[in-house]
């Protein structure tokens, strides 16, 4: 099943690969939706003011601490299921240890002289499943921030958040990914950079476009990664490119390309072939055969700012 976020339009979803969409009644029609998380058979969708949470058929409705907060992204504990995370624009982070019932924040702030273009917002957040007591987070703008956290959750949840930006081409962070061999990816609006433990180098990409929005790894496949990019915000035109040494070069796919920048990516461990691409201006864009060939869903919608694919 592939799910859609829009801005202002609600939930939308396919179960049959995007030829066909409905809106999700689990979620407000006129919900502004700025992130989805998935987590086996649940599902998070972050909007203005609350997380949304479905878990098999039924749905419930967390609120955020306040109501201006919009959740633009969310990050499920793979050890401790319950334990989720919420980062905000404004720029807060929050965890929840009942699945969203109650929040505290983590005290995560950007260090001073960090230049503030506009409102920073947590953009990404990062859980090592091998490692859950790992986790990182990005901020537009402000970098990537690392933290330690103890399983099980106890208060104080986060110990330290320390900013590993050595090397980083841009400090506007839009995506977090982690490869096979343990670097951390992170997309940024001048390409993709790989950090090994010490500091960042940019990868290669063959694209002319450096504007990278989304990372999405292939389940089956722990080298191979997918990019969403395009010329800018919204842009013009969108692609989606493939990396199979672990980000750290990035090739073109059969994608067709888009009217406007792929903001987001997702694919699907019960069904590794599949990988769904949103374009900011509403396009969807559908592959079963892990990128080589695509199909435009049947339907263009609002403003995308997350598709993910669920049960």
């Amino acid at each position: 099943m592939i799910y859609v976020g829009t801005v202002g339009a609600g939930l939308w979803r396919s179960d049959d690969g995007g030829e066909t969409w409905a809106p999700d009644p689990g979620v407000p029609a006129d919900a502004r939706i700025y992130s989805l998380a998935t987590l086996d058979d649940r599902l998070y969708v972050g909007a203005a003011g609350v997380v949304y949470r479905r878990d098999g058929r039924s749905w419930s409705a967390r609120p955020l601490p306040d109501p201006e907060l919009q959740a633009w992204a969310l990050g499920v504990h793979p050890a401790e299921s319950s334990l989720v995370l919420a980062g905000c624009r404004p720029l807060a982070l929050f965890a929840s240890e009942d699945d969203g019932k109650r929040w505290w924040p983590l005290g995560l702030s950007l260090p001073p002289g960090t230049p503030e273009p506009h409102t920073p917002r947590v953009t990404a957040i990062l859980i090592d499943p091998v490692r859950p007591e790992k986790v990182w987070v990005g901020v537009e703008v402000g970098g990537v921030f690392e933290a330690r956290v103890r399983v099980p959750a106890a208060k104080p949840w986060v110990r330290t958040w320390v900013p590993i930006n050595e090397g980083l081409p841009s400090l506007d962070i839009h995506a977090l990914a982690l490869a096979a061999d343990g670097a951390i990816l992170a997309a940024t609006p001048l390409g993709v950079a790989v950090y090994d433990g010490e500091r960042w180098t940019p990868a290669v990409s063959g694209s002319p476009d450096r504007y990278f929005r989304a990372l999405a790894p292939k389940p089956d496949e722990p080298a191979t990664l997918y990019a969403g990019l395009g010329d800018g915000p919204p842009g013009m035109r969108g692609a989606v490119l493939i990396s199979t040494d672990s980000g750290r070069h990035w090739a073109g796919t059969g994608f067709p390309g888009a009217g406007s920048s792929v903001w987001s990516v997702a694919t699907d461990p019960r069904e590794p072939g599949l990988v769904a691409a949103a374009a900011i201006k509403g396009e969807v864009f559908v592959s079963r055969d892990g990128s080589r060939s695509w199909a435009r869903a049947s339907r263009t919608f609002a403003e995308i700012r997350a598709v993910a694919c669920a049960s």
